[in-house]
């Protein structure tokens, strides 16, 4: 977040800078409310280019073995440009570089689900996945682990096959 300010403030000065060169070069024909419309208008945009650029530059850092399964396209009224573009401001992805199984208990696998959003800090689940019953369940501190590799959880979702997450990790795991 501060990033993203310290580079909205520079775009600001940059743009400014850049109107008042110009202004220089025309002989200072410009209005003087042009130098602060420039710096505003390099802000606004800078802003604009984090926002967009945020999904992009994310996916680019996520080390291999993770998968995005999820994303959620942002749109609101006081951005009315978003329904013409939206932007992803979050988005939900599944690691499967460290899915474990248990030889006992084959169709069972465990992951992790990985939540990510702007200005939100960076949420991991454990979750246990049935492959062949199509459920899945999030591990929380009651779950419990059988000595026959079965798990007793609080409470199983009826996910289905088709779920993303299901279905990349049965597949990959």
């Amino acid at each position: 977040m501060y990033i993203d300010i310290i580079t909205i403030i520079a775009a600001g000065f940059a743009a400014a800078g850049v109107v008042m060169i110009l202004n220089r070069l025309t002989g200072k024909r410009m209005p003087r409310w042009v130098v602060p419309a420039g710096a505003g208008a390099g802000m606004i945009l800078m802003s604009l280019t984090n926002e967009y650029r945020w999904y992009p530059r994310t996916l680019t850092v996520m080390p291999e073995g993770f998968a995005v399964i999820s994303t959620a396209e942002h749109r609101a009224v006081y951005s009315p440009w978003t329904y013409v573009v939206p932007y992803v401001d979050r988005f939900v992805a599944v690691d499967l570089a460290g899915i474990q199984r248990n030889a006992a208990q084959p169709d069972l696998r465990l992951s992790q689900v990985i939540f990510f959003a702007r200005w939100e800090s960076v949420r991991v689940l454990p979750v246990v996945i049935d492959c062949v019953q199509g459920r899945s369940a999030l591990l929380d501190p009651q779950a419990m682990f059988n000595d026959d590799g079965t798990i007793r959880v609080a409470r199983w979702d009826q996910t289905g096959m088709d779920d993303p997450a299901t279905a990349v990790v049965c597949k990959e795991g």
